[in-house]
Protein backbone atom coordinates (compact mmCIF):
# COMPACT_ATOMS: atom_id res chain seq x y z
CA UNK A 1 0.00 0.00 0.00
CA UNK A 2 1.40 3.34 -0.83
CA UNK A 3 -0.20 7.10 0.17
CA UNK A 4 0.20 9.99 -2.10
CA UNK A 5 -0.15 12.92 -1.14
CA UNK A 6 -1.50 15.96 -3.11
CA UNK A 7 -2.39 19.72 -2.74
CA UNK A 8 -6.04 20.03 -4.36
CA UNK A 9 -5.98 23.30 -6.57
CA UNK A 10 -9.22 23.10 -8.26
CA UNK A 11 -12.89 24.59 -7.12
CA UNK A 12 -15.39 22.75 -5.46
CA UNK A 13 -17.06 20.35 -7.83
CA UNK A 14 -13.82 20.37 -10.63
CA UNK A 15 -11.67 17.49 -11.06
CA UNK A 16 -8.00 17.56 -10.94
CA UNK A 17 -6.06 15.23 -12.68
CA UNK A 18 -3.22 13.00 -10.10
CA UNK A 19 -0.47 10.78 -11.73
CA UNK A 20 2.03 9.14 -9.73
CA UNK A 21 3.87 5.63 -10.99
CA UNK A 22 1.50 4.29 -13.61
CA UNK A 23 -1.50 5.71 -11.54
CA UNK A 24 -3.60 8.15 -13.16
CA UNK A 25 -6.45 9.53 -10.67
CA UNK A 26 -9.47 11.93 -10.93
CA UNK A 27 -9.21 14.12 -7.59
CA UNK A 28 -13.01 15.83 -6.84
CA UNK A 29 -14.09 18.05 -3.70
CA UNK A 30 -18.19 17.94 -3.41
CA UNK A 31 -19.29 19.79 -0.68
CA UNK A 32 -16.42 19.80 1.46
CA UNK A 33 -15.67 15.60 0.49
CA UNK A 34 -12.52 14.42 -1.33
CA UNK A 35 -13.18 11.73 -3.90
CA UNK A 36 -10.93 9.99 -5.80
CA UNK A 37 -11.75 7.75 -9.19
CA UNK A 38 -9.50 6.23 -12.06
CA UNK A 39 -9.42 9.03 -14.37
CA UNK A 40 -10.17 7.23 -17.77
CA UNK A 41 -13.82 6.06 -18.77
CA UNK A 42 -13.76 2.31 -19.89
CA UNK A 43 -16.06 3.39 -22.79
CA UNK A 44 -13.44 5.58 -25.15
CA UNK A 45 -10.55 6.40 -22.15
CA UNK A 46 -12.14 9.78 -21.68
CA UNK A 47 -10.54 12.05 -18.99
CA UNK A 48 -12.99 12.02 -16.18
CA UNK A 49 -11.35 14.98 -14.42
CA UNK A 50 -12.74 17.10 -17.21
CA UNK A 51 -15.72 15.79 -16.27
CA UNK A 52 -19.01 17.33 -15.05
CA UNK A 53 -19.87 16.41 -11.55
CA UNK A 54 -23.56 16.51 -11.23
CA UNK A 55 -25.49 14.95 -8.24
CA UNK A 56 -22.51 12.63 -6.26
CA UNK A 57 -21.45 11.11 -10.03
CA UNK A 58 -19.30 12.67 -12.55
CA UNK A 59 -20.25 12.66 -16.47
CA UNK A 60 -17.49 11.78 -18.90
CA UNK A 61 -16.82 14.58 -21.14
CA UNK A 62 -16.67 12.74 -24.30
CA UNK A 63 -20.20 10.40 -24.14
CA UNK A 64 -21.75 11.49 -21.36
CA UNK A 65 -21.61 8.42 -19.17
CA UNK A 66 -22.24 9.00 -15.50
CA UNK A 67 -19.96 7.50 -12.78
CA UNK A 68 -20.82 7.61 -9.28
CA UNK A 69 -18.05 9.65 -7.20
CA UNK A 70 -18.56 6.95 -4.00
CA UNK A 71 -18.69 3.66 -5.78
CA UNK A 72 -17.16 4.05 -8.98
CA UNK A 73 -20.68 1.98 -10.46
CA UNK A 74 -21.79 3.70 -13.69
CA UNK A 75 -24.92 5.13 -14.41
CA UNK A 76 -25.47 5.00 -17.57
CA UNK A 77 -24.07 1.08 -18.11
CA UNK A 78 -24.98 -1.36 -15.31
CA UNK A 79 -22.07 -3.65 -14.59
CA UNK A 80 -19.88 -0.88 -16.37
CA UNK A 81 -17.42 0.82 -13.33
CA UNK A 82 -14.15 2.56 -12.35
CA UNK A 83 -11.69 2.09 -9.70
CA UNK A 84 -11.88 3.90 -6.70
CA UNK A 85 -9.38 5.12 -4.36
CA UNK A 86 -9.78 5.69 -0.64
CA UNK A 87 -8.89 9.76 -0.18
CA UNK A 88 -7.77 11.37 3.91
CA UNK A 89 -8.28 14.69 4.44
CA UNK A 90 -4.94 16.37 6.07
CA UNK A 91 -3.79 20.13 6.70
CA UNK A 92 -6.14 22.31 4.29
CA UNK A 93 -6.11 21.28 1.09
CA UNK A 94 -3.79 18.18 1.17
CA UNK A 95 -5.27 15.16 0.79
CA UNK A 96 -3.46 11.71 0.73
CA UNK A 97 -4.39 9.03 -1.71
CA UNK A 98 -3.89 5.27 -1.26
CA UNK A 99 -3.31 3.03 -3.83
CA UNK A 100 -2.35 -0.48 -4.13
Amino acid sequence: MKNITVHYSGKSNEGQLVQSEGHEIALFRVDGRYYAIENRCPHRGGYLADGIVRGGQVLCPLHGWGFDLSTGACSTRPGEEVRCYEVHEREGDEVSIVVL
